[in-house]
């Protein structure tokens, strides 16, 4: 397998080696590299890597925050719990409201196909419309959640799942039950903004950019970066975030044999890893079929054996963003100490829409999932295309790009003389175009010391015939550049 080097230093110097101003030769590269990720999940030895080296087992407690180290069970559930199974018990000690003063009574909702899915059965209208009874989630939800991963990533070392009030909660969740105020965590160079303007910086967190090639941080990266704070004598970080599917901003897919080495890397150093996938369900290569719900390829959670893998998986972006819900499998000892976390900060997901999405995929089955997947992925990989193709139409020797194979975004580099993609915001504006400046991505916040040249652009809201008028304005604003 070919695998490019090349990386975005500092200086945003980052070719898109794989450019496309010609379409076949570069991505013939990236479809031999990305098609690894995408392959068979069966579990055999991987171009020359073992299946697993002996198991190292995490240290769960070592890597645990001082907030999560002293968050337990509530004294008042321990004391609640202390009479459960007792017979003939008169409950005189929850806080629950009872349900005949719930207002609801029916709730039905109509699917896109016109099938309806009834949930006015009393336990479900209770369920709905209380708060979370179990600390780890609607239990019909979370049985899903425990066979699907069973299913998908058939995690190795005993990981426990927990229904989360979706990713970016999640994440939130995670970062203050693994660092204390001052710590750092390394992640791409370019990664998920939210992350760093909401998350890391308020919390007085530090991020750690590793460079970047085509694929995301490579391993020879990751270990040179920590060989330089050991040099310094900094402290070093205990955290490894990644997005390997998709990734916002750069919409890579990182390669088996790249999740192998890196994971091995992590073993080295004992990183915990924060594996956010969001967009593990949005896959659509290039050439070939859309992969459904059956072929999407390997997870980090799907090689850890060392219990070091907190995986992150969302509802959003192939259900709706706005029923807030995931779920979480990790190590037990940590999915105990997220789920005190949770409860003590937000009483659980909501669980209306607990009892909607366990009802959802109760009646889909895998067969219905696998099938919305499809249906999902083939709008995706249309409508990428369709930004590639008026890419190539418009923007031939003015930039250089990628064809996207997940996610919502295209990668772009600005050429034809654009240094710094802060420059053109008025013209993008007169032109009546929006995309993001990269910048706003690196990981040392929305503004870097150095010229950036890239930009993000989704090809997933605008309507599909405004496309490629937004691309030719684009390049019309490129064009201008080039004339003054």
């Amino acid at each position: 397998m070919l695998l490019t080097r090349r990386s975005l230093q500092s200086s945003c110097s980052w070719p898109l080696s794989r450019s496309l101003k010609t379409l076949r030769p570069a991505f013939s590269i990236s479809s031999r590299a990305r098609t690894v990720s995408m392959e068979t999940s069966t579990r055999q030895p991987i171009h020359g890597f073992p299946e697993a080296d002996e198991a190292t087992p995490c240290n769960i407690d070592y890597h645990l925050s001082r907030e999560a180290s002293a968050r337990t069970l509530s004294s008042l559930s321990k004391f609640i719990f202390s009479f459960s199974g007792i017979p003939g018990m008169v409950g005189l000690h929850g806080g629950l409201p009872p349900p005949s003063i719930f207002p609801f009574k029916a709730m039905r909702v109509q699917l896109e196909d016109g099938t309806w899915l009834d949930m006015s059965a009393k336990d479900k209208m209770d369920a709905a419309q209380q708060y979370n009874t179990n600390g780890r989630g609607y239990i019909p939800l979370l049985d899903w959640a425990k066979q699907h991963t069973q299913k998908l990533h058939a995690p190795p070392a005993g990981q426990q799942v927990v229904i989360t009030s979706g990713s970016n909660h999640a994440i939130d969740m995670v970062l203050c039950c693994l660092l204390n105020r001052g710590d750092s965590l390394l992640c791409d160079e370019y990664t998920y903004s939210h992350l760093v303007e909401a998350m890391v910086g308020p919390k007085g967190y530090n991020a750690v950019p590793v460079p970047m090639d085509d694929f995301g941080m490579t391993p020879e990266s990751l270990d040179k970066t920590m060989q330089d704070l050991t040099a310094k004598g900094d402290p070093l970080p205990k955290v490894l975030y990644l997005v390997p599917n998709g990734q916002n901003p750069v919409s890579y897919i990182a390669p088996l044999e790249r999740r192998h080495a890196l994971y091995r890397m992590c073993r080295k150093y004992d990183l915990m890893i924060v594996e956010d996938d969001p967009y593990f369900y949005l896959q659509f290569p290039y050439d070939r079929d859309v992969p459904g719900l059956w072929k999407l390829g390997r997870s980090y959670l799907s090689l850890d054996t060392d219990g070091r893998v907190v995986r992150l998986d969302s509802f959003a972006k192939f259900l709706a963003p706005g029923f807030r819900l995931g779920w979480l499998t990790a190590h037990p000892t940590f999915v105990d100490k997220l789920t005190f976390h949770m409860h003590g900060t937000a009483l659980g997901p909501c669980s209306t829409t607990q009892v909607m999405i366990a009802e959802l995929m109760q009646h889909w089955g895998p067969e219905g999932l696998d099938s919305h997947l499809k249906s999902l992925q083939t709008v995706y990989k249309r409508r990428a295309q369709l930004m590639h193709s008026s890419a190539q139409q418009y923007l031939q020797g003015l930039a250089s790009w990628l064809p996207p194979e997940a996610g919502m975004f295209m990668w772009m580099k600005l050429e034809g003389g654009v240094k710094d993609a802060d420059d053109i915001i008025d013209a993008l504006k007169d032109e009546q175009v929006a995309v993001v400046p990269g910048r706003i991505s690196h990981c040392n916040g929305p503004r870097p010391a150095f010229p950036c040249p890239y930009v993000r652009l989704s090809f997933v809201m605008a309507p599909e015939e405004d496309i490629p008028k937004g691309m030719q304005r684009l390049a019309n604003v490129i064009k201008k550049v080039q004339t003054t």
